[in-house]
């Protein structure tokens, strides 16, 4: 069960700790979702008691530990589409949502580099320094490498990469409920993008969307592709 372990020794550092996650990783459609979370320790026993690994919960527990967050939490959501995946690669496309959604929370605390430190949900560590993005206040985003740990399973270790995971995945749903109805033979309301047995049998009898990442397989090796 996630705890604050990693957060009460951030906090007697006076540290801000920030949890990033990301869902969509595997998914044959759609895009890439990450959120950057922070949470005031000083509140945070107000927390939902079943924050945890998003993948251990419900989608409506999910919402509604989401329903619950207060002004004690800031979080921010970035996306990478799957056109970026298909162009730059999942690793660089990670990093880019990752990137996106730390300068959209980090923008509210002041001299930010001496005082965060970033931990990400698993075993790879990005150099932000190196992922090029096109927003001009992005680029002096600064984001000292020694201030970012990979943490393996850490939505399982840290409430707040918990909670992160948890506002990816609901996020990440509900961009690909609303996709459904554009896109309605794929059934996306319910495999979300992933490679499920139904999902596999409606793009050999219907073709591949605007909405597939090419680069993946067995999408990339399907030679009917019409873009819907």
């Amino acid at each position: 069960m996630a705890n604050f372990d990693i957060e009460s020794a951030c906090h007697k550092n006076n540290i801000k700790m920030i949890g990033v996650d990301e869902a969509g990783r595997g998914s044959w459609a759609g895009p890439l979702v990450a959120t950057a979370c922070w949470i005031d320790f000083s509140n945070h026993k107000l927390l939902h008691s079943d924050v945890n690994d998003s993948k251990k919960l419900k989608s409506k527990k999910r919402k509604e530990i989401i329903y619950s967050i207060n002004k004690s939490i800031k979080y921010s959501t970035g996306i990478s589409s799957e056109r970026e995946i298909d162009t730059y690669g999942l690793t660089f496309a990670n990093s880019l949502a990752m990137k996106r959604s730390i300068f959209s929370l980090i923008q509210s605390f002041k001299d930010y580099e001496n005082i965060i430190h970033i931990y990400i949900d698993g075993k790879y560590k990005p150099d932000f320094s190196v992922v090029e993005i096109t927003s001009v206040e992005q680029k002096k985003l600064k984001l000292p490498y020694n201030n970012i740990s990979p943490l393996v399973e850490g939505d399982s270790k840290s409430k707040t990469i918990a909670l992160a995971s948890i506002i990816a995945k609901e996020t990440r749903d509900s961009i690909m409920r609303n996709y459904s109805y554009m896109y309605p033979y794929y059934h996306l309301e319910n495999n979300f993008g992933y490679g499920t047995y139904m999902h596999k049998k409606a793009i050999l009898r219907y073709g591949i969307s605007k909405l597939h990442r090419k680069s993946f397989k067995p999408i990339s090796t399907i030679y009917r592709q019409s873009y819907l």
